[in-house]
């Protein structure tokens, strides 16, 4: 019997017959190269250049002994300190820290002068430049193992809102005392980098401290003396502070609005520390006249190069408006307003580097002793 084949012909082209078969797996091959494009963009965090760097800088033929502890405070940054071991009062802890692989650069943190450090890694390197004041001197300095762990600690002291007083990041020195005299340092914003550095030198001499922002005003101001205060009275329920040694440190033209506040506790700060504070007339003295009604022990602290007030004018005020009994004003020759006697060459030619003045580090301490 015979048969018949029918043809059916196919009106698509071919092109659409692909495509429709390739549909079905284009969302899933468009994901695919999606992610591999996300994933290659991705940048592998960089290692953090930790470590403990020793090495030295030189400058017209003086060398200058340098150690860098490194650390990883938390995820992702770092924390520094720097020891000059034959001029030790020249440490310091770095501020304004930046790592952006392979660039360090972090500096002392005053509003004027001080030390500037930029340098790159380089393997177990950091190579660099060091700049203070005038000098400007390079450097590689090599990684000799872990870094070690700083003097201190930082502890959080909660906001006290019965107070007044704002919440408060103490330094407190890692020893085995269990009681500390404590120092509340108030400052503005300009020179916070200062308060904070000398927070610093006060917690490796076994001062527990705080650094305390207010306004910057030269003119007694009850809301500041309110948290002047309050910071006083919340550092007294702090578990590693001695109650009955607790003082106040301030400096420059807001001491006049600050002071004061260390007669309102009860019973008052046992002491204060004053230092750089510009007195032009009688009538900006009057506020340190009740420190010494209160009788509260005054230390006084004046660099003599510094140009931006008279001296001899601020403490002849001072020193009348306190009297001789309970307070002790110290100048100290050639020192600038970081109380830093500039760098000089010396009778046989060489380099003597700057360093703080003689005894200005640890004259807090002394007189307190």
């Amino acid at each position: 019997m015979p048969y018949s084949v029918v043809c059916v012909r196919n009106t698509n082209p071919v092109w659409m017959s692909l495509w429709c078969r390739r549909a079905a797996w284009w969302p899933a091959c468009a994901w695919l190269l999606t992610a591999c494009a996300l994933d290659a963009e991705k940048k592998v965090p960089a290692a953090l250049p930790t470590g403990h760097y020793e090495g030295q800088v030189s400058y017209q033929g003086t060398e200058l002994r340098t150690i860098l502890d490194l650390r990883e405070a938390r995820p992702g940054q770092l924390e520094a300190d720097v020891h000059f071991p034959d001029v030790p009062d020249l440490d310091f802890s770095a501020a304004n820290l930046i790592y952006t692989e392979p660039q360090l650069r972090f500096d002392e943190g005053l509003p004027t002068g001080g030390i500037d450090i930029t340098a790159v890694q380089e393997g177990d390197f950091l190579r660099g430049v060091f700049t203070l004041d005038s000098v400007r001197a390079d450097f590689v300095w090599v990684r000799r193992g872990q870094p070690e762990a700083r003097a201190y600690q930082q502890k959080q002291l909660a906001a006290q809102p019965r107070l007044g007083a704002p919440a408060l990041t103490l330094l407190v020195p890692n020893d085995t005392i269990s009681q500390h005299s404590a120092v509340a340092l108030f400052t503005d914003a300009t020179h916070q980098g200062t308060a904070t550095a000398r927070a610093v030198q006060l917690t490796d001499q076994g001062f527990v401290t705080t650094v305390v922002t207010v306004a910057p005003t030269a003119f007694p101001d009850s809301a500041t003396l309110r948290t002047a205060a309050a910071v006083l009275l919340a550092l007294r329920r702090a578990p590693t502070t001695d109650t009955t040694r607790i003082g106040l440190w301030v400096s420059g033209s807001i001491a006049a609005a600050v002071a004061p506040a260390a007669t309102l506790p009860k019973p008052a700060a046992a002491f204060v520390v004053l230092e750089n504070v510009p007195i032009a007339s009688s009538e900006e003295a009057k506020p340190f006249q009740v420190l010494a009604r209160q009788r509260i022990p005054v230390l006084a602290l004046y660099a003599a190069a510094d140009t931006s007030f008279s001296m001899a004018t601020s403490t002849t005020r001072l020193r009348t408006a306190l009297g001789v009994r309970r307070s002790t004003l110290r100048t100290f020759p050639k020192a600038d307003a970081n109380f830093r006697v500039p760098g000089s060459l010396n009778s046989d030619g060489k380099w003597t580097w700057p360093q703080p003045a003689s005894g200005y580090v640890e004259a807090i301490r002394q007189w307190r002793k």
